[in-house]
């Protein structure tokens, strides 16, 4: 009774101090919930729309459909002019008023013949690393949509050419009909076969484009066939009526009339062109020029907003900071007030102090962590789709390990400020390092190496883990966390102890 007795002494000592300064645990729990409710309800993210102006060089505006215009870009970009002068456009791109200028090619049809990509060419004024990535990966997407709708644009001209046929054939049909009306007028007759002709002659070109839009499904889709033996139909429809109203036009010039079997055949054709026509499922230009489409599902039991999924990563950073620093500062008050020499005097133990330490400042933890905790999950929405006890366990060993590593330093530091200073660049560490800006993946060898060695590492990927997912995916971390713990409070003890020895 006596050993606990006087570890409780430590434990009663600075909860007393602690009830003096009831700012102090409200400044604990309560000014890192206002920091993270208004970065949760600030944070806004999403699908970017910079400004941009765009560069059309002279001589653009003669390359036809193939050169973007303004309206091509308007979904990705906020185009809020066009001009030829590249160096204002600079200018006012590196004053910050712009996000982006875009500068289309001079001569794409050109460079395209010659067997090379035209360029389209963006300034940017970014100095922010994750933002320039960022912004490299959108462009280069949003240039990707452009090569799609551009060759969207010319399979829905070719495409056009169908209906141009159809509209041919029924138009022929009704030249036919006249025909068989005719009985002999060989005048009419004649007439009527010269517009027919008017009609048939350029339907072959157009059956022509007709057949490359519907072999471009084969051309863009290999194995795609169906669309090329619709083609090979209607092309040889067309060239077999282009035959028979030509023979049917050098009779009627002979001064011959056309027989029942001619203007069957001329019917025969006709109809099989319609046919040929009617049967062409015409793919839409859309999914011949972009075949596949993005179905992206989330398998996430939950999908947290930013305050959900920051907040853990926040609630370990914070108590590992609280935790370090307290146990940091401890020796250093301990010097300060003098009672080193009065433990070497009195009957207490190297343990028992030891052990005071940790009750007392743990404890203050514990609460802080518990009342942010509740916070988080009730005030703010964060979820615990796991089970809590091993929430609470994770943030018992967080603590635990983080006081052993506090206390570590207030042995080795020389002065209040030097411990100070020690706790905070194991906090920037932390935030760096922890994976709570970047995942740890990102992180080369050996630098990631520094990951592994603080705690807030394995709090975080458990917390988020057993939150926000529902279960425990690297056990393993909490056991290097009670490893953490057991070593940080050997090492604590052993340096305890020769400071009592000392002098």
């Amino acid at each position: 009774m006596r050993s606990v007795n006087r570890t409780m002494s430590f434990f009663s000592k600075w909860m007393a101090e602690v009830v003096r300064q009831p700012w102090l645990m409200l400044s604990l729990v309560i000014g890192p919930f206002l920091v993270l409710l208004m970065f949760g309800q600030g944070m806004k993210l999403g699908i970017p729309y910079p400004r941009a102006i765009l560069v059309r060089p002279a001589g653009i505006e003669s390359q036809g459909t193939i050169a973007p215009t303004a309206e091509d870009l308007d979904n990705s970009i906020n185009v809020v002019g066009e001009t030829n002068d590249m160096e204002r456009a600079r200018t006012v791109l590196r004053n910050g008023d712009l996000d982006m200028v875009a500068v289309l090619p001079p001569d794409p049809l050109t460079t395209i013949r010659q067997g090379q990509r035209a360029p389209v060419h963006i300034l940017l004024s970014e100095i922010d690393p994750v933002r320039q990535t960022y912004a490299h990966s959108y462009i280069s997407d949003q240039v990707s949509r452009l090569n799609q709708e551009t060759i969207q644009k010319a399979i829905g001209k070719a495409q056009g050419s169908v209906d141009q046929v159809r509209d041919a054939a029924s138009q022929g049909r009704q030249y036919v009909h006249t025909l068989q009306s005719t009985q002999g007028d060989v005048e009419r007759a004649r007439r009527t076969v010269r517009e027919l002709k008017l009609v048939v002659d350029p339907l072959t070109e157009t059956a022509g484009q007709a057949a490359t839009a519907m072999q471009g499904a084969s051309f863009v889709i290999p194995g795609f066939g169906r669309p090329s033996d619709q083609a090979r139909r209607m092309t040889d429809a067309a060239d077999s009526l282009k035959r028979n109203v030509d023979q049917a036009d050098r009779q009627l010039s002979a001064g011959s009339t056309l027989t029942d079997a001619d203007l069957v055949a001329l019917d025969r054709d006709l109809a099989e062109l319609e046919r040929a026509t009617a049967d062409v499922k015409t793919i839409p230009a859309w999914v011949l020029s972009a075949p596949f489409e993005l179905e992206l599902e989330n398998v996430a039991p939950v999908v947290p907003n930013y305050t959900s999924f920051y907040g853990p990563a926040v609630l370990a950073l914070l108590l590992q900071h609280l935790a370090i620093t307290l146990g940091a500062l401890s020796m250093a008050r301990i010097r300060l007030l003098g009672l080193m020499e009065l433990l070497r005097t009195s009957p207490v133990r190297p343990s028992e102090s030891v052990m005071g330490n940790y009750l007392s400042y743990g404890v203050l933890c514990a609460v802080a962590g518990g009342l942010l905790a509740v916070l988080l999950v009730f005030a703010l929405g964060v979820p615990v789709i796991g089970s809590p006890l091993i929430v609470a366990g994770t943030l018992t060993l967080l603590v635990l390990s983080s006081l052993g590593i506090g206390f570590v330093i207030s042995m080795l530091a020389s002065s209040e400020q030097q411990a100070a200073q020690l706790a905070m660049l194991v906090l920037i560490a932390s935030v760096f390092f922890s994976g709570f800006v970047v995942a740890l993946e990102s992180l080369s060898w050996p630098y990631r190496a520094v990951s592994y060695g603080l705690p807030a590492t394995y709090a975080i990927r458990t917390l988020q883990d057993v939150m926000l997912r529902g279960l425990l995916r690297e056990p393993l971390d909490l056991v290097v966390l009670g490893v953490v713990s057991v070593i940080g409070f050997f090492f604590t003890l052993q340096l305890f102890r020769r400071e009592y020895r000392a002098r």
